[in-house]
């Protein structure tokens, strides 16, 4: 067997080791991410409306409920964008409003659509999600999204909780589409929690890490077949496939920093180099 080939059936070998563990171990914590076992089974407004629950997400603010409602109503590409990461927002048509909720959009009525994008012959995915229940001041549901609902644990604490429905998984291609999908999905709707969160407490959270992170993220998930072609034997198939898990953990389970991808990066490029000098030697 060549040399090239070998590499890319261990290639295969380290994905399908990722696949499994993601399967296995990392699904169910990113579908109830921030969430606990009470919020993940409790009914929400909306569960009625959709075939099947995809996600229970939430995350606690320290702001009334009231002052949470007046973020989460701005959300859509007409308001104040999806607080979620600012480049893919943009690349999307998304509009960004900077400071506090905007006056003229308080309410949240059934019926509005909410706009995935401006223009959207300059976005790169067209969408819209119609609101179809509201309970004014604690929830609403959006069709093909799901449920944001607010809990107050106390006067000056919420819980936001958002759950994402799904459709019905009747052959094997939509099973796999879900399976890619939602930890997608996951990704984004993970971040706008976090965006929510800084904006009702006066924080923001920084563009350029963002960007570093996903940076980290792309390059580091490259860098895994590039340390399996760097060198040979078993224990580089290994090591590769350590480096493999370690970036699921990176990009679905640790805080989206950057101090984390790029060190798993650092790891890797060091890995190439000390490869390449075993086979100069």
């Amino acid at each position: 067997m060549s040399t090239i080939m070998e590499s890319i059936l261990n290639i295969v070998l380290v994905i399908g080791c990722q696949i499994a563990v993601y399967a296995v171990f990392l699904r169910s914590k990113i579908m109830a991410w921030g969430a606990s076992k009470e919020e993940a089974a409790m009914p929400l407004i909306g569960d009625d409306l959709a075939p099947n629950i995809s996600s229970t997400r939430a995350i606690t603010i320290h702001a009334p409920v009231s002052e949470v409602w007046k973020w989460i109503i701005q959300l859509g590409a007409d308001r104040g964008g999806f607080f979620s990461y600012s480049f893919l927002e943009k690349a999307l048509g998304y509009e960004m409003r900077e400071g506090g909720p905007v006056p003229e959009f308080q309410e949240m009525q059934v019926g509005r659509i909410v706009p995935g994008s401006i223009d959207e012959s300059k976005s790169l995915i067209k969408y819209d999600f119609r609101v179809v229940a509201v309970e004014p001041g604690k929830a609403f549901v959006l069709e093909n999204w799901g449920a944001f609902v607010l809990k107050e644990i106390h006067p000056k604490q919420t819980r936001l909780i958002v759950r994402t429905h799904a459709g019905q998984l009747s052959d094997l291609k939509s099973k796999i589409d879900d399976l890619f999908f939602m930890s997608l999905h996951y990704i984004m709707e993970r971040r706008m929690l976090m965006g929510i969160k800084a904006r009702v407490e006066g924080t923001r959270l920084s563009a350029a890490s963002d960007n570093l992170w996903l940076l980290g993220v792309l390059l580091s998930g490259i860098g895994i077949p590039l340390v399996i072609f760097s060198g040979q034997g078993v224990q580089n198939v290994f090591l590769s496939a350590i480096y493999g898990i370690a970036w699921l953990w990176v990009f679905l389970i640790f805080e989206p920093k950057p101090t984390y991808s790029l060190t798993l990066l650092l790891l890797e490029v060091l890995t190439i180099i000390i490869n390449a000098a075993l086979i100069g030697k």
